[in-house]
Parts: C-alpha cells; sequence; structure tokens
C-alpha cells in the first residue's frame, strides 16, 4: 500500500482515533519512530480539522516500542485560539501508554519570510546510487521508501566523516509508492534513514530514539509536490557524550523550499 493508507486511521469520536501497527516499517527492535510519529500527526490533522491550519510543531517522546497490532491514539486540545491550536497526544496499546507528544497546529501569516536557508548544492538524484548500505541487510523500513545516497557520488565540503562539524549525511529520498505530501509524511522523513553515528562503526545496530521534534516550516497545501518529488534530507551529529546523541535535520522539497527542520535525542547501544 502507499505511505498514506499505511498511516490512515479510524476515527472513534471525542479525540479518539484507532489503527493497527504493520510490519512495512519494522526496523532491528520494533517499529521506526519516524513511522509512529506519522500516525500521531495524522490523528492531529483529523482532530483539528481546520483547512486554515496545519502541523508546525510536534514533539514525541517514545516511551516504549509498540509490538503489532491494534493501538489507540488520543487527541486533546490543551487550548485553542484563533490562530494555533495546542494539543497532547497519547499513544497505547493493551491500555499501556507507548507514546506521548505535544503538537501545535497554526495557520500562516506570512509576516516574515527571510532570512532563508537555501538548499545544499549536490547532484540530483538520478546521477546518486540508490540504496541504504549502511546496514547488512534492507529493512522491511527502507523497503518502503526509494532513498539515493549524495555522500556516496559526491563529496560535500562538511559532509564526511572528518568535517569539523561533525557526522552528515545527504539523501535524496521519496515514497517507493506515489502518495500525496502531508505532514505525517514530513514527520516520517525526518526519522527515516540510518543516523550519521552509523559511519563511524559497522558494529552499532540500535540508536532508539528517545524523543523527536519536527518544525513544519512550509506551507503544505500550496507545495509544488507532486506524486514522484523528490526530498532531500540532510541529518548531522555534532557531539556524543554518556551514552546519547543527537541528531539534527534538514529537509527541502527539490524545488529548494525547505519543508522543515528536525532534532531528536537517541540512545546508542
Amino acid at each position: 500500500m502507499a505511505f498514506h493508507d499505511d498511516v490512515a486511521l479510524q476515527d472513534l469520536g471525542g479525540g479518539s482515533f484507532s489503527t493497527e501497527i504493520i510490519d512495512n516499517y519494522w526496523i532491528v527492535a520494533g517499529p521506526n519512530g519516524g513511522y509512529l510519529g506519522a500516525l500521531l500527526a495524522n490523528a492531529g490533522d483529523l482532530h483539528v480539522a481546520k483547512t486554515s491550519h496545519q502541523l508546525r510543531s510536534l514533539t514525541i517522546h517514545y516511551l516504549l516500542p509498540p509490538k503489532l497490532g491494534p493501538v489507540n491514539i488520543n487527541v486533546e486540545t490543551v487550548r485553542s485560539g484563533k490562530s494555533v491550536d495546542f494539543l497532547r497526544l497519547e499513544m497505547t496499546q493493551m491500555n499501556i501508554l507507548v507514546l506521548v507528544a505535544t503538537g501545535v497546529w497554526a495557520s500562516s501569516n506570512g509576516s516574515i519570510e527571510a532570512p532563508q536557508l537555501p538548499m545544499l548544492e549536490v547532484p540530483p538524484p538520478e546521477s546518486c546510487p540508490a540504496g541504504v548500505r549502511l546496514t547488512e541487510t534492507p529493512t522491511r523500513l527502507h523497503e518502503q521508501w526509494e532513498i539515493r545516497s549524495v555522500d556516496r557520488s559526491h563529496h560535500l565540503k562538511n559532509s564526511s566523516k572528518d568535517s569539523d562539524l561533525g557526522l552528515n549525511l545527504t539523501w535524496w529520498i521519496r515514497p517507493a509508492t506515489e502518495t500525496p505530501i502531508s505532514s505525517s509524511l514530513i514527520v516520517a522523513i525526518a526519522d527515516a534513514l540510518p543516523p550519521p553515528i552509523f559511519v563511524t562503526s559497522q558494529k552499532l545496530r540500535l540508536v532508539p530514539t528517545i524523543d523527536l521534534t519536527v518544525h513544519i516550516r512550509a506551507n503544505l497545501s500550496s507545495s509544488t509536490w507532486g506524486n514522484r518529488s523528490w526530498v532531500l534530507a540532510n541529518f548531522s551529529t555534532t557531539h556524543a557524550s554518556e551514552g546519547f546523541i543527537e541528531e539534527d535535520g534538514l529537509i527541502w522539497h527539490q524545488d529548494g523550499t525547505l519543508l522543515a527542520m528536525s532534532r531528536q535525542l537517541a540512545l546508542v547501544r
């Protein structure tokens, strides 16, 4: 199925939704955090249900990895204003809380449009090799995406393990099956690729996300997204300590529009 079908929810009313965790987005020890975040983003979109508002900020805390099977998502409006709605979201499985999140859905006002962060200058997707080669075998997660590695085809100034800015990886990515643009899709992309820390060791296999924040920086309803559009995603890690790393992400539409910024804290095992 297409991505938007995979994150579809059943509306139970009163801010409650249900779905099933499927194995399409499975990684080493459980479902991918971006996929889980996408489910929450979709629940928030359905709950707010305002064409004038879209997801602007979502912070997710990953308490426990859910198992395959049914889950419930409950959404509560903490505050609703004319231009901004604040939500709290929870995912439960068998009455056990597995994810908790807060999010902001807001309208645009166009009051400031500078400065702008330009897209990295990289080779086009068709010039970059396909696939993810940082793991021995493909995961179910990466089978859901078409991925091209910029780093394997082009040496960026700050894109190697020797960079003064730390570890940095850049990819072209899009869903393997045609799907429309949505806040859920952007949240999923923010955690769909291997963390840059993987380039330091072939033995690293588990880097579970503790929390993930995604800021959507473009009006998605006015995007020039085509069903086969590419996204350029750049992720970097600059500091590791006490077994934890941060990962900062920048996500551009192929036309140069900055779609999102992300940051996550992860535990390295």
